[in-house]
């Protein structure tokens, strides 16, 4: 996905956990932030437990959408997804994206990884990896402070 693209639609069917987000109510309010992880991934917990200090610190200042990407035929199970959202205390919305139809929209490969969306619906930073997630706080600081 290249910079400046739109925030793609989101599907609307029942796979969402948490509650589920109509993209097009998100965009002109706040800065949008779009996470991938996956169950299986020993290194997504850990970036999460950023984006939950980043929710104390700053508040609703942004929106936070997260994509369950699965990695393998395991990801699938539902339950240990379940599990693995009440463990880390995950309380946004999740996309369970078992046949990757958000991971292909994005481009996505790899987890945990970022997506940044400035108020207008336009990517402005995107990250892979769990390396660097203070360039990312400062860059959606950056969109939280735009045009106030």
């Amino acid at each position: 996905m290249k910079l400046r693209t739109k925030i793609p639609l989101l599907p609307t069917d029942s796979k969402w956990i948490n509650g589920q987000i109509n993209i097009e109510k998100l965009i002109g309010e706040k800065p949008v932030v779009v996470y991938f992880w996956s169950v299986s991934c020993s290194l997504c917990g850990g970036a999460y437990n950023y984006i939950k200090q980043w929710k104390a610190k700053y508040g609703e200042t942004f929106h936070l959408i997260g994509i369950h990407m699965p990695r393998s035929k395991e990801d699938l199970q539902e339950k240990p997804i379940k599990e693995a959202i009440k463990k880390g205390q995950m309380e946004d919305y999740i996309y369970l994206d078992h046949e990757l139809i958000v991971t292909k929209q994005f481009q996505n490969r790899i987890v945990p990884s970022f997506y940044l969306f400035d108020k207008k619906g336009l990517l402005r930073h995107k990250q892979s990896g769990e390396t660097g997630m203070m360039m990312l706080e400062k860059r959606l600081l950056m969109l939280m402070n735009e045009n106030k």
